[in-house]
């Protein structure tokens, strides 16, 4: 199959264009009013959790295990760690630790706000590090990642803290921002820490691959739905076992429980873990071949977030599907957008 008519329709991308700004967490939070002031922290290794105990977005009070922390503070740092330690430690993903783009961060920081604050969002991550904020227990040269997380949600219940915490992986790894490879990328992630299995199938897991030019012209159009009819058939395809065992999580991870002394992994089961990383590391490469194929001068949230990155990240996925063993037809970028 060579260029997919419709994968990108011209008169979309002035449009997807300006969603990409308006859709853009950094620039939605800079819209908000005052945020209520953090004054607390809580440390779980390179986490770090700033909430506040009084007021709006206050953290609820419970404290079953008796820490003197509050469990939801607490158990949205283990989430987070977890989600990190899964991807990047267990399963090998690009850690964005070391990421170029995020040279010298050192650490995870999470605001717990109020979800108002938030633009009615249970959670966002940033795509840029900054410098972390001055704690007893940091140095003053510590660098960031960002996210916040609602104080309306219970981690316990909920795994947007794994959401986020996979967005900064693909944040550190490819430039390339679309919302159905952010968005339906991230879902699939959401079932490491959660207990439902690999979640809903919409498609057959054996193709055909690539997916018909019908299909992939309303993929380019969705949001988190691509998990059900790209992400999750392509993780059931390669992978039909998806156990986590001790030996690959290492006793710590695997051993991790919540306050109350649930398992953070709740399920120690996730496909598709394997080319899931091979498609976020071809991601990585793929994004300096648009880079140079689309004349950019440099990466913006524009077009990061561009209509014409679309094969390109499609092709990432067919090339690490092929790498797989996967038996995939051909698949190219269209000839126009080599200009």
């Amino acid at each position: 199959m060579r260029g997919i008519p419709g994968f990108i329709p011209r008169r979309l991308i002035t449009l997807a264009v300006l969603a990409g700004v308006f859709l853009s967490p950094e620039l939605a939070s800079a819209q908000q009013s005052k945020k209520a002031e953090l004054k607390e922290h809580y440390v779980f290794d390179f986490v770090r959790v700033f909430y506040t105990k009084e007021g709006t977005g206050a953290v609820s009070p419970i404290d079953v295990n008796q820490n003197g922390v509050s469990d939801q503070v607490e158990n949205v740092a283990k989430q987070v760690w977890a989600a990190h330690q899964l991807f990047c430690r267990a399963l090998e993903f690009p850690d964005p630790f070391e990421s170029d783009r995020f040279q010298g961060v050192n650490c995870i920081q999470v605001s717990i706000r109020d979800r108002k604050e938030m633009g009615g969002l249970n959670g966002i991550a940033y795509s840029s590090a900054q410098r972390a904020r001055k704690i007893p227990e940091g140095s003053p040269k510590d660098r960031c990642i960002v996210m916040a997380i609602s104080s309306q949600l219970d981690p316990t219940k909920n795994v947007t803290p794994t959401h986020e915490t996979f967005h900064l992986v693909q944040y550190g790894a490819t430039q390339f921002k679309n919302t159905w490879f952010l968005e339906g990328m991230a879902r699939w992630a959401e079932h490491g820490t959660g207990k439902e299995g690999i979640g809903e199938i919409k498609y057959s897991p054996k193709g055909p691959w690539p997916q018909i030019p019908a299909h992939l012209a309303q993929l380019a159009k969705m949001k988190s739905e691509s998990e059900h009819v790209l992400w999750n058939p392509i993780a059931a395809g390669t992978d039909r076992d998806g156990s986590l065992s001790t030996q690959m999580l290492g006793k710590k991870l695997a051993s991790l429980t919540y306050a109350d002394g649930t398992p953070v992994l709740r399920d120690r089961f996730l496909q598709g873990g394997k080319v899931m990383r091979d498609i976020i590391v071809e991601l990585g490469k793929m994004d300096d071949v648009a880079f140079k194929d689309l004349k950019l001068e440099k990466w913006t949230e524009e077009n990061r977030r561009a209509l014409e990155n679309n094969p390109y990240i499609y092709k990432a996925i067919m090339d690490a599907l092929r790498n797989q063993g996967v038996k995939v037809g051909d698949y190219e970028i269209p000839a126009e957008l080599k200009r």
